[in-house]
């Protein structure tokens, strides 16, 4: 089959085109109901301090040096960027069908988008290191919008909300995981506890990733 937006031939059965992000309106089963999926938040430390010391043009050719590499390694392990506010992004894992391995890409995603920002920064000779603030969550969601792209779509989840308290109380260069992540996660990945976060209603148990 076809992508009727952009035409790019597809091998598999999927609920979002990998090339385009648009969702496929041809598939059954839109609105799509309770899909397990992972959360990414990824926040840049340091780059408003490295910004205001650049001219506006290369502060957004660097942005989107390096946001266009994190993209290339999220599209690699089958997430799309749902969305880029300012010098951060969110992306989600898990809306392919078919996929059982969907939670540990995400983490692969995150450990690579790590591996990639220390390129950037050996190559780049900055004044200060950009650091990488991470919280990564699993959460069960339903998704609604049959026509355009995910960055459009109705997504309604705890999940975006949880990963978003988790990067705000990670560290520099740390990525911090919630429990059902981490659950799902952990007989692969080595993790510490982190403690317990809490904010609003919602009380989530942490755990750092170890970087390998």
């Amino acid at each position: 089959m076809k992508c009727v937006n952009c035409n790019q031939p597809i091998s598999e059965i999927f609920n979002y085109c990998p090339y385009c992000g648009a969702l496929l309106q041809e598939q059954k089963g839109l609105p799509l109901e309770d899909i397990n999926l992972a959360f990414i938040r990824a926040d840049l430390s340091g780059f408003t301090g490295l910004s205001e010391k650049m001219e506006s043009e290369d502060v957004m050719n660097l942005l989107n040096g390096i946001f266009g590499e994190f993209q290339k390694i999220i599209n690699s392990y089958q997430g799309i960027i749902y969305q880029v506010i300012g010098d951060e992004i969110v992306a989600v894992f898990g809306l392919k069908r078919g996929v059982t391995f969907s939670f540990h890409m995400a983490i692969l995603a995150a450990e690579d988008i790590f591996k990639k920002l220390n390129e950037f920064n050996k190559t780049g000779k900055f004044e200060r290191p950009i650091g990488l603030k991470v919280g990564a969550e699993a959460d069960t969601a339903s998704v609604y919008k049959t026509h355009g792209g995910l960055q459009t779509a109705l997504i309604i989840t705890d999940g975006f909300k949880k990963s978003l308290i988790l990067q705000k109380n990670a560290e520099d260069n740390t990525l911090l995981v919630g429990e059902n992540l981490y659950q799902a996660t952990k007989s692969f990945f080595e993790f510490i506890p982190y403690g317990e976060l809490v904010e609003d209603s919602l009380s989530i148990k942490a755990y750092k990733f170890l970087l390998r």
